[in-house]
């Protein structure tokens, strides 16, 4: 596992930044939807879409209820996608002695990780100095395996005694420090050192947490391995052996474990035992160099139990092995383009597993997938090499681009249907501007405006006259209009002797009366004309109103316009997202391809190296045979079968 490294230090980020929030919120459920919503996306594994929702709410106010936590939580994805600028800046915004002290201890602690990762190591220090004890034990656990890292960068190493103050507040990662601290004795050629180092890892206890055991396990393989090397070149064979033995078949480390188990039982000459690993190990994929080693190793065992024939016939087969694993790397190097690795960066359901998983297992970062493979390739070539570090961050770099392709590809296709539901919209609305028009309403507006207009002037004329018998009731009027016929019939016969004498008379009395009583009820009957009209004025002014928002909306319709102009400047932006997204994805593609191009052919030219020593090996046994024996053939007695 070696020294921290760039990966490594990115482990716990964003789940550091969930966890910090979630253990000081006042309340079970989030208080703004907003937050609860990215916190799902982190949680089932989609974290752009995570940091997309909080970036969306700080562009409109922000995430009210969770204090700065939303806040801790985008730097730390910053600092885990490596943007490294922004996350300095937000964390160190949370400085401050307005902040609580367990926030400054957030910040701080992250701020100590990023200035290890830039190489800062005396400020890293200065940082994880300043935090308290108000941080999780996960992330107290990390501070002390930050610091006993900074041992390995910062000055000599110290004795296993000496750097005890420093190791004693570790918890889970104590064997991970001591594994690193040993790896770094070992480099620096103190092989006492690093033994003991790697005796107190794997003095620890295992986790009793089933969410730790694997990861637990893994050091120990890794120590167990570690060590065992350290005892071969010291020349503690059967130590290491007994190392290499407690190393678990099905760990990363099995095939170091079984190279290095051979070469100590053949350190003491029993080649018969070294034999038993090495064979297992040459049906394995040449890409690890253990299995590479074993191709020699093997002949040369049955050469050192001088077994010529059983010799020859294993470097026959490493030959075969080797050029039958030359047709397999051209196959691979040929199908090797950008859609293959493309659609298999697409579809990688080992990686999506692993995201979304809720056993703990999170708490790898998602950066350092080690036994995942991110490409989920039917070539063992590609999924074996994308294990490695070298070209794992990069897969997974592109991984991310290919996810946030897909997510400005679907919003493209979501645009365009926004855009055909306005023009749909705007049929529908001609449609119904058709349908008002041929109702004729607003004609009918105008018709009662018209007759709203000579109802006013009549009255106008019944104040200017004083006509208080056209106000007045049905009955009144028509007693009125009998009178006035009436006295016109009586006027026609006047003089002809068919009409009392005292008929004008008469007939100007009741004339009288009729327009005393009219005259009577004008005051009400005006009243309630004015009121009337009034009333009429009001809904027509209404209608009026209601007639020009409606012809304006049908002449100018403004809501629409303006959508769509929204959607048309959306749809640009997106586009030149997508265009310079995939200028990105089409390098990186091409970055990628050309790596694992570069390390194919590296392996081709190496297993070359094998099969030149294999095809002199061969010749130099037929020559050790002819110069014995002539034309004879090998007669020296055949090793009988080794037990696999």
């Amino acid at each position: 596992m070696g020294a921290l490294t760039t990966t490594g230090l990115c482990a716990l980020l964003a789940v550091g930044s969930a966890a910090v929030a979630a253990e000081t919120a006042p309340h079970p459920a989030a208080q703004d939807l907003r937050y609860g919503e990215s916190l799902y996306h982190y949680y089932i594994g989609d974290f752009p879409e995570a940091l997309s929702v909080l970036l969306r709410a700080d562009t409109s106010g922000g995430i009210d209820g969770h204090q700065h936590y939303p806040e801790l939580m985008r730097a730390g994805m910053y600092l885990a996608y490596g943007m490294d600028d922004h996350a300095r800046h937000e964390f160190t915004a949370h400085l401050g002695q307005s902040e609580t002290q367990h926030v400054r201890d957030t910040a701080h602690y992250y701020l100590a990780r990023l200035d290890y990762r830039t190489g800062d190591y005396a400020e890293a220090a200065a940082s994880a100095s300043t935090i308290g004890d108000t941080l999780s034990d996960p992330l107290m656990d990390n501070i002390a395996l930050l610091n006993a890292h900074l041992l390995i960068k910062t000055g000599p190493l110290p004795s296993l005694q000496e750097a005890e103050t420093t190791l004693s507040p570790l918890q889970h990662n104590r064997a991970l420090a001591l594994l690193n601290l040993g790896n770094a004795a070992s480099r620096a050629g103190d092989t006492t050192r690093a033994q003991n180092y790697y005796r107190a890892g794997l003095g620890t206890e295992l986790p009793e947490d089933e969410a730790r055991i694997d990861e637990a396990l893994a050091i120990r393989d890794k120590t167990l391995t570690a060590i065992g090397y350290s005892f071969l070149q010291q020349g503690s064979f059967a130590s290491a052996k007994a190392a290499f033995r407690d190393v678990r078949l099905d760990s990363n480390l099995a095939n170091s474990a079984l190279l290095g188990y051979g070469w100590a039982a053949a350190s003491y000459h029993d080649y018969v035992l070294a034999l038993k690993p090495w064979q297992a190990l040459r049906r394995r994929s040449l890409l690890e160099p253990a299995v590479q080693e074993t191709l020699l190793a093997v002949p040369w065992a049955y050469e050192q139990l001088q077994a010529p024939r059983s010799a020859l016939k294993a470097y026959r087969e490493s030959e075969q092995i080797l050029t039958d694993e030359f047709s397999r790397i051209k196959q691979v190097l040929a199908g090797l383009d950008r859609e293959t690795l493309t659609v298999s960066l697409r579809h990688s359901a080992e990686l999506d597993a692993l995201l979304s998983a809720g056993d703990g297992r999170e708490l790898q970062s998602w950066l350092t997938l080690h036994e995942v493979d991110v490409l989920a390739s039917n070539s063992r070539y590609l999924q074996a090499l994308l294990k490695r570090d070298a070209l794992q961050d990069s897969a997974q770099q592109l991984r991310d681009l290919l996810r946030l392709q897909t997510l400005l590809n679907q919003w493209q296709r979501k645009l365009d249907i926004y855009q055909q539901l306005i023009v749909d919209k705007r049929q529908l609305r001609i449609e119904r501007a058709t349908e008002i028009d041929q109702t004729q309403l607003l004609q009918q507006h105008q018709m009662l405006r018209q007759q709203r207009d000579a109802l006013a002037a009549e009255l106008a004329l019944i104040e200017q006259e004083h006509n208080a018998v056209a106000l007045a009731g049905e009955e009144t009027r028509a007693l009125a209009e009998r009178i006035a016929r009436a006295r016109d019939h009586a006027a026609a016969l006047a003089g002809t002797g068919e009409v009392a004498a005292n008929a004008a008379e008469r007939l100007a009395f009741y004339d009288g009366v009729v327009r005393w009583r009219a005259a009577e009820a004008f005051a009400e009957n005006h009243w309630r004309a004015r009121n009337t009209l009034a009333q009429l004025d009001k809904a027509l002014a209404e209608s009026a109103e209601r007639s020009d928002r409606v012809a304006t909306i049908l002449a100018t319709d403004p809501d629409l316009d303006a959508q769509a102009m929204g959607i048309t400047g959306l749809q640009a932006r997106n586009d030149a997202q997508l265009t310079e997204l995939n200028a990105a994805i089409d390098a990186d593609t091409a970055a990628l391809l050309g790596a694992l191009r570069e390390t194919l052919e590296g392996h081709r030219d190496r297993l070359q190296d094998y099969l030149a020593q294999t095809r002199l090996s061969i010749a130099r046994l037929y020559d050790d045979a002819y110069r014995a024996a002539g034309d004879a053939d090998i007669n020296a007695p055949r090793l009988p079968e080794v037990q696999q």
